[in-house]
């Protein structure tokens, strides 16, 4: 009997065990999700955050110009490697990789595309940083009023 009583008291413990064991997994399974969301939030908001740094910086050095010619000289200066096309449609693309340095076409992670119009004194642009799947991550738009000069005032 004595047998009988300790194989009895053993198969509890187990039991308790087991269900111990079970109780801590599920917690855990619990406790990675929260980690893996945390992780996913913290990433996508550096992203953002570098997003709005460098729209930031191009609206910058667009509203400090009187053309857009200057503009563009403004941003081929600052910004060795972007693409720039003046003309009907002027417009600068960048190229980001995913820590957020500038790096070619096809290593690409990010896109930053700014348009720029002019229409009477108003310098108008549009940035934008996208990802490959071209959804928008932020987007920018600028107006920077120029001054009409007199001749007296020319360059």
């Amino acid at each position: 009997m004595i047998r009988k009583s300790r194989a009895q008291s053993s198969s509890l413990f187990l039991m308790e065990l087991i269900l111990a064991i079970l109780f801590f997994s599920i917690t855990s399974a619990v406790c990675v999700q929260f980690f893996v969301k945390s992780h996913l939030l913290s990433q996508e908001s550096k992203v953002l955050s570098q997003a709005v740094n460098e729209c930031s910086n191009i609206a910058e050095l667009y509203d400090s110009s009187d053309s857009i010619e200057e503009a563009f000289s403004l941003l081929e200066a600052n910004y060795p490697g972007m693409i720039t096309e003046n003309g009907t449609d002027s417009f600068a693309i960048m190229y980001y990789d995913n820590t957020f340095l500038p790096c070619s076409k096809e290593d690409a992670r990010y896109f930053l595309k700014a348009s720029f119009t002019e229409e009477n004194c108003m310098l108008k642009a549009i940035i934008k940083v996208t990802d490959p799947a071209d959804s928008v991550i932020y987007e920018l738009n600028t107006d920077h009023h120029t001054a009409r000069r007199t001749d007296y005032e020319e360059k």
